[in-house]
């Protein structure tokens, strides 16, 4: 059913109540501007001319940027699990929590590993290049012990858990062998953003929610067309025995399929796209944000799927915050009855 105004009001209200854990692959993200006039005469390469002011644009990225999503959304009772390497990046993202007030107690520092950085150099509003900085094997025993002990020792007091998993070593399936089955026990929703490693791991969650590759990739065929995007999310609900999928399917929406038989289809609220990065960070944050304030997984899928459709409107890694979620429902129309 569409959510209606009334009953919007209610879940955003609702929003700063919600208890989150956000577990996964923390990264920053860095934002390089320039113009190009001419090719460089070393190799058939553009020259870029940085026009960047004195401060570098840096923002919170992968599972830091769900974790910022939940907190632009009004989240207060928000944890930010991950780990950071001991260097200037690591103690940015140190700094970048202390200065807005929110705990770094979830930070576990690893002096062996580099925090991850994706730099994008960007001219006329295009990416020239990205240059990655990260270590992806699985993190060391000693972190993974830290990491898991945090985690548990919190459950009791979540209402949910995030694992966003972009596979630079965080999650392991040691990991989620301790997490899932206590989670499980104490009745905290799970919610799964998944890359291709660890996906067949997430067993039993409250719901997975793959974009169209991750998926593809999972079930070993192509998804072109409604039947497929069908098909898949059965198929991964009785390999992982979930609860829900949710598709990500681009321009052509979503697809939440459940294990109740619930069977919806989505329609995007997207406009006009510029840049989908973090797009999904956004989905799963809203997602998850409106199930623990009392919506239905429809309901929610429905809210994250305007979220989305917000914040592909802007250029590099963006949140949306919760006036402006209700803003682009209510203006728009969409999904209200």
């Amino acid at each position: 059913m569409p959510v209606g105004t009334e009953r919007l009001d209610e879940l955003l209200e609702k929003f700063s109540c919600a208890r989150i854990m956000v577990v996964g692959d923390l990264m920053l993200d860095e934002y390089v501007r320039g113009v190009v006039d001419r090719v460089s005469p070393e190799a058939p390469i553009p020259v870029v001319n940085i026009i960047n002011g004195p401060e570098r644009d840096v923002r919170l990225g992968g599972a830091a940027n769900v974790f910022n999503n939940l907190i632009a959304l009004g989240a207060r009772d928000a944890i930010l699990c991950g780990v950071v390497g001991g260097d200037p990046d690591g103690e940015f993202v140190h700094s970048h929590l202390r200065v807005k007030g929110l705990s770094t107690r979830g930070l576990i520092v690893d002096a062996a590993r580099p925090t991850t950085i994706k730099t994008r150099i960007i001219a006329h509003n295009q990416q020239v290049v990205r240059l990655d900085r990260e270590e992806r094997c699985p993190i060391s025993d000693a972190s993974r012990e830290r990491l898991a002990g945090f985690i548990t020792d919190r459950l009791g007091s979540l209402d949910a858990i995030i694992f966003s998993d972009y596979e630079k070593g965080v999650i392991t399936p040691d990991l989620l062998e301790i997490v899932l089955p206590r989670a499980a026990r104490q009745g905290v929703t799970v919610a799964v953003d998944p890359k291709f490693t660890n996906f067949r791991h997430f067993k039993n969650v409250s719901i997975v929610v793959p974009n169209r590759k991750e998926a593809s990739g999972f079930v070993r065929y192509e998804i072109l067309s409604a039947q497929d995007a069908l098909a898949a999310a059965r198929d991964i609900l009785a390999s992982l025995n979930c609860e829900n999928v949710l598709i990500k399917l681009g321009e052509h929406g979503m697809r939440l399929i459940g294990a109740d038989g619930t069977d919806i289809s989505i329609s995007t609220a997207a406009e006009q796209v510029y840049d989908v990065t973090g797009a999904g960070d956004t989905v799963i944050s809203t997602l998850v944000l409106a199930r623990a304030a009392g919506a239905t997984w429809e309901e929610a899928a429905r809210i994250a799927n305007v979220a989305a459709g917000v914040v592909i409107h802007y250029i590099g890694t963006t949140v949306i915050t919760r006036e402006l979620l209700r803003q682009a429902i209510v203006e728009k129309k969409i999904g209200l009855s």
